[in-house]
């Protein structure tokens, strides 16, 4: 074990070395605490020794910062203590907005990124405004802002500059059980009028990554990883009324918990969650033959499962998904028979997620979820009895991933997932096999992803065999640093490849070969502070029978002026004909595709200003006489103050004379010529008291529809010829009965006040219609006129989230992560 860390940090040194000098910082040991009030006269802080000498990350890559800030670092057998001093000649023209815990707005910032591993992949970022408003996140190949620990941090503005007094709980990191410990370390800071970002171990945006470009944080010695069992108990309440006028209450009470299991890995577990208070998905009118996918804001499964993305065979929000059975319902209707009752989510009893890394990169990764029957009611219209049709039987789902950190940032990894189902209902498993190999300037990467699917038992209907075994695989080259990149790579899934069950893929049986180039300018030159292109290139082909699907182009030049203006130029283009075999929903038939060429741009402006803009716009043309699509988006940002902050989006697409698939006559797809214009109206007001109290509110709504104009028989070609088929309304006198017009309002409004760390109330009022009809109305005030006469869903709940750590329980409390709250 030993010759393993040893061998892995001695690469890791090696490839820093390559770019650059590594600088370090010896901790000192404490043997008072300090007193966290962002005042440095502590006795500690006289004698601890201080780092110095930040180097521009942007706009200037490499140079001093302009200002001097320096950074000490002391511990306790408990706890890491950090002072960042950051020196300002004009400490009053700070830039300090508010914008929530863990936001991103228009404000100065210092911090520090700690991997106590030193695998150069895995690290954990502290920040603070000079309000005292905390940010923290884990690190890995991407930034994970859900990732939330306990900690404390106070701030004072001083005559040359401003003081941030950080402590973390070593409860907080993990780290390995020796006696002397050197920890990858980097602190920084943004100067945010100037628009100046610096790193103290100088990062540089050509090489190898950030993780693999830290300093050293040395001396710490003689301290035990103390034991890290953590309560999160919560209660809740709702007030729920819709349409009907009726108002009803509901109360729940739950429990979260951590539980270090060792210095490496940590067991998180939700018991009967409540996920009532997630923002609302944000609905369109889907006319393709493909599933959405939506963000998953459900805490349990947004937080740490960076891990679980291996493999990409893991989509969160199947658990707690629609029913498996969900159309059943609906299947199985006798005459004067209606569905009543249908839930359209299944209850998550409860979910189990073990996880972490230890000192020889090794990660496990394991979450377990059970799901309830659902069933849904069916009543006579004339006789009023009731029948219940389960839509769910019980259900456990799970995933396990094993990876392996090698030498130069590289890995190896393992994932199944699992989906278990009780009664007549199909099982599923998936199992992926993917390696990413560096070179050891990290300059090059040579990445395999293979995987298999499994399906056995009976399908929906509960009658039919099912059982399929499907296949990916994908092979890619690349040159991932300096300023030429390019990437050449193949694609393959099998026609029978189905991950769904537990995973998200919109389209299987593809094969794809593609190859894409770029180049950037780091450095500033002439009017830009740098500048970024790529240009990628596709050709497809159906899997099984093998036949040519495209060719794709696309590409895009961005830049940053000097003065932060941010323009982005794009195109993609279909330069020949092609064949779409999905959008017939007819497994065999095919649709001819046209060729069209797009371009595109944007820009937003400098977000320092009170008054910034984000706008962009594109224009496509179809070989097809008359086919084009214009779509806009405009954004303004106001910001009245530092606490009040407002965002309006305002976007239209429109595709006029879209050929596309319309409905089915018998069993013939009917495709038709049409109009699909969507107008989406979105205002986000966010205010904060302090950093501890915020209120965020999101008014959405958008409109879509689509208006046929034509009808077409689909030829054994893929080419459309005129159908006879009719599509006239006797109610309207209108050709619409395949017309589609859906339309979705919400308002999500959220006010946190964090009473202590750990620990927080949230109240939510969530207000929704989600409509759909065959009805166009003559224009967007007309269509917002009529969401009054629409039916609603309307919630008020309350929330109550309380941090307890167990030594708050026992007699020997020690310093215990509740001293820092």
């Amino acid at each position: 074990m030993f010759r393993v860390a040893s061998l892995h940090l001695l690469l890791f040194t090696v490839i820093s070395n390559l770019h650059g000098q590594v600088k370090s910082l010896e901790a000192l040991r404490a043997s008072q605490a300090p007193k966290i009030d962002g005042l440095l006269n502590d006795a500690c802080w006289q004698i601890a020794p201080k780092a110095k000498g930040l180097n521009c990350l942007s706009p200037n890559p490499g140079k001093p910062m302009p200002f001097e800030t320096e950074a000490q670092v002391v511990y306790t057998n408990e706890a890491l203590y950090v002072a960042i001093y950051a020196y300002d000649p004009h400490p009053d023209s700070l830039l300090k907005q508010l914008s929530g815990r863990d936001g991103d707005g228009n404000s100065d910032y210092v911090g520090f990124t700690l991997n106590c591993y030193q695998d150069g992949v895995t690290g954990y970022t502290f920040a603070v405004s000079p309000t005292g408003e905390q940010f923290d996140a884990r690190q890995t190949t991407s930034e994970d802002v859900s990732w939330n620990a306990v900690w404390n941090c106070k701030t004072s503005i001083q005559q040359n500059g401003w003081i941030a007094e950080f402590v973390i709980p070593f409860a907080a990191l993990r780290f390995a059980e020796r006696e002397v410990h050197t920890w990858d370390f980097n602190y920084f800071r943004e100067i945010r009028r100037i628009r100046n970002q610096g790193y103290w171990n100088e990062i540089k945006p050509n090489g190898p990554g950030y993780l693999a470009q830290m300093g050293e944080l040395q001396g710490i010695a003689n301290i035990d990883a103390p034991k890290r069992i953590f309560f999160f108990p919560y209660l809740s309440g709702y007030a729920l009324n819709n349409t009907s006028k009726q108002t009803s209450f509901s109360y729940n009470g739950g429990m979260d918990l951590k539980i270090g299991l060792s210095d490496a890995y940590t067991l998180d577990a939700t018991l009967i969650p409540d996920f009532g208070q997630t923002i609302s998905d944000q609905l369109i009118l889907n006319l393709t033959p493909f599933e959405i996918q939506f963000q998953d804001n459900r805490p349990f499964f947004n937080e740490g499962l960076e891990l679980y993305q291996r493999g990409e065979i893991f989509y969160s929000r199947r658990i707690g998904d629609m029913p498996f059975g969900y159309g059943l319902a609906y299947s199985e209707l006798a005459t004067h028979e209606v569905v009543t009752a249908n839930p359209d989510k299944q209850q998550v009893l409860n979910s189990i997620k073990l996880g972490g890394r230890n000192v020889n990169g090794l990660a496990i990764g394991f979450l377990n979820s059970f799901a309830s029957e659902a069933f849904a009611e069916i009543t006579d219209t004339l006789t009023g009895k009731k029948r219940s049709v389960q839509t769910n039987p019980f259900t456990n789902s799970n995933v396990v991933v094993i990876d392996q950190n090698l030498p130069n940032n590289s890995f190896i990894s393992f994932t199944n997932t699992n989906v278990s189902r009780a009664g007549q209902a199909y099982d599923a498993n998936v199992t992926s096999v993917e390696a990413s190999l560096k070179n050891k300037l990290n300059s090059y990467e040579l990445h395999f992803h293979g995987n298999q699917s499994l399906k056995w038992g009976l399908d929906a209907n509960g009658n039919t065999p099912y059982d399929k075994k499907g296949y990916m695989g994908e092979l890619s080259l690349a040159k991932i640093s300096g300023n030429f990149t390019f990437q050449v790579s193949h694609y393959t899934e099998t026609d029978t490849y189905d991950p769904n069950d537990l995973g998200f893929l919109q389209a299987n049986n593809e094969q794809v070969y593609n190859a894409t180039v770029g180049y950037n300018w780091y450095q500033p030159f002439w009017k830009f502070n740098k500048a970024w292109t790529s240009l990628s290139m596709n050709r497809s082909y159906l899997y099984a029978p093998r036949s040519f699907t495209q060719n794709y182009l696309e590409g895009e030049v961005s830049a940053i002026t000097k003065r932060f203006l941010y323009i982005n130029l794009n195109f993609d283009a279909q330069p020949t004909r092609g064949f779409d075999y999905f959008e017939p929903r007819v497994d065999g038939e095919m649709f001819q595709t046209y060729t069209y060429a797009r371009f595109g741009g944007f820009i937003s402006s400098d977000y320092r200003k009170k008054l910034a803009l984000d706008a962009g716009c594109g224009f496509t043309d179809y070989e097809n006489d008359g086919r084009v699509v214009r779509n806009y988006r405009i954004s303004p940002r106001l910001r009245l103050n530092d606490k009040w902050m407002f965002i309006y989006i305002y976007s239209k697409q429109a595709h006029f004379s879209d050929l596309g698939f319309a409905t089915f006559n018998g069993a013939n797809p009917v495709f038709g010529r049409r109009d699909v214009i969507s107008h989406t109206n979105v205002l986000t007001a966010s205010f904060a008291w302090n950093p501890v109290n915020s209120m965020n509110v999101r008014f959405r709504h958008y409109w879509g529809y689509s208006d046929y104009k034509q009808f077409f028989d689909l030829n054994d070609d893929g080419s459309l010829s005129q159908s006879n088929f009719s599509a006239f309304n006797s109610e309207t006198g209108k050709n619409d009965l395949v017309n589609r017009n859906f339309n979705s309002f919400t308002i999500d409004l959220f006010y946190k006040w964090i009473f202590r760390p750990g620990s927080e109330l949230i109240f939510a009022w969530k207000y929704a219609i989600v409509h759909e009809d065959n009805f166009i109305p003559s224009g967007l005030l007309d269509d917002v006129n009529g969401l009054i006469d629409l039916p609603f869903a309307n919630s008020v709940s309350v929330r109550l989230n309380y941090f307890l750590d167990y030594r708050m329980l026992t007699k020997q409390r020690g310093e215990g992560v509740y001293r820092y709250q």
